[in-house]
């Protein structure tokens, strides 16, 4: 199933998780909980030393992740190992650089072959798209574009017909992380992308409660959360306020 798909079933909540946090055991467990309350998307994150769109909370779990030598292999190790328990639409969140060190066509080429289904290069504009887009089509791997508030119409364009499986609208002109209320720009915005392009829209970037994406609830497909949910792991080892944290979201969704 592609990750078009999935929409026309019904909004999507997408969990987001940093590959290898807290460590690789207690990750794949992570995975299973977001399974197991009927997530069918999930953004799996890619470790790196300088992620420049990342906030505290996901940077500090990035380098935990590190520490725990979490590279490529690693993540694709988990995503194949939790396909097995049940299946899903993983989409691999990462930079530009750590995949063109480890090679753009053969990251790509083995993404495929476990079940990746999408790709979101966070550090990659439009304009540099010629680097990997032929070969994320080469594979049938969805490339997925951060749109932001700030950019201007003739991108937004180009952004509508490059991406694919969703495109990914930031709720704020910042880096990710928890935020108590999102920018009032950010409601308007979405509302004139959904005029803009039929493709699903998914909010990401700082949401943490429903409150927040209730007022475009009806022009978005889908939803990340990241930095709550790597705060709710860093705050409750037993993962029970991680569940019901998850299962909140999961019921909000299954109710449109």
């Amino acid at each position: 199933m592609k990750l078009a798909e999935v929409f026309r079933k019904g909004k999507q909540f997408i969990p987001y998780i940093t590959c290898g946090f807290p460590d690789r055991k207690k990750c794949v467990d992570i995975i299973k909980i977001f399974l197991e309350e009927g997530v069918e998307i999930i953004e799996i994150g890619i470790p790196f030393s300088d992620p420049v769109a990342d906030g505290p909370t996901i940077q500090y779990s990035s380098q935990v992740a590190l520490n725990n030598k979490v590279g490529i292999e690693e993540v694709f190790d988990t995503i194949l190992a939790t396909l097995k328990y049940k299946p899903y639409l993983p989409v691999i969140m990462t930079y530009l650089n750590p995949v063109i060190v480890y090679g753009i066509e053969k990251f790509l080429r083995e993404a495929e072959k476990i079940g990746v289904k999408g790709v979101i290069f966070a550090d990659a504009i439009i304009e540099e798209k010629d680097v990997f887009y032929p070969l994320t089509k080469k594979y049938g791997i969805d490339t997925i574009f951060l749109l932001s508030p700030t950019t201007q119409k003739e991108r937004r364009e180009q952004i509508y017909k490059y991406s694919q499986g969703f495109v990914y609208i930031i709720t704020l002109a910042g880096t990710t992380g928890a935020r108590y209320k999102l920018p009032a720009n950010f409601y308007n915005f979405v509302k004139q992308v959904r005029k803009e392009t039929a493709k699903p829209l998914c909010a990401g970037f700082g949401i943490s409660r429903i409150k927040q994406i209730l007022p475009v609830i009806e022009h978005i497909d889908g939803f990340i959360v990241g930095s709550a949910i790597i705060e709710k792991i860093r705050k409750d080892k037993s993962l029970e306020e991680l569940k019901n944290f998850v299962k909140k979201f999961v019921d909000f969704v299954k109710s449109y």
